[in-house]
């Protein structure tokens, strides 16, 4: 089943391939030292920048969708109405939990020095 495109205002689409990898070149740029140290851990960082990209472009089309719809739906069934939780904000809690254990896994496999250099690049991207 294909997903459904988020937009913002403007009819800009979030979840885009074009978004995910600009998003996991910015993630790639923070941990491009490891390359050179281990290229084998750097094979498994880039597996899981890349859904951590994912993730992070996931939960910006849902936090769109929840902007534009507001955080509940109302359902009508037949003669009756049923106000329920958008289905965005599952999606959003569903990847941030995710996002937040895979951004620690990243952060704990650099070399020390640069766990604290990244760990504040991604406090003032608002990443925390």
């Amino acid at each position: 089943m294909a997903e459904k495109k988020n937009t913002i205002p403007g009819n800009t689409e979030i979840l885009t391939e074009q978004n995910i990898k600009k998003e996991y070149n910015a993630l790639r740029r923070m941990f491009k030292t490891v390359k050179d140290d281990d290229p084998d851990k750097m094979k498994l960082l880039e597996r899981i920048i890349e859904e951590v990209a994912f993730q992070k472009v996931a939960m910006k089309a849902a936090r769109a969708d929840m902007i534009l719809h507001g955080l509940q739906t109302t359902t009508k069934n037949a003669s009756q109405k049923f106000v329920k939780e958008n289905p965005a904000v599952q999606t959003y809690d569903k990847y941030a939990r995710s996002y937040a254990s895979n951004m620690k896994t990243l952060i704990d496999m650099l070399p020390p020095k640069q766990k604290k250099e990244v760990s504040r690049i991604m406090q003032l991207r608002g990443d925390d």
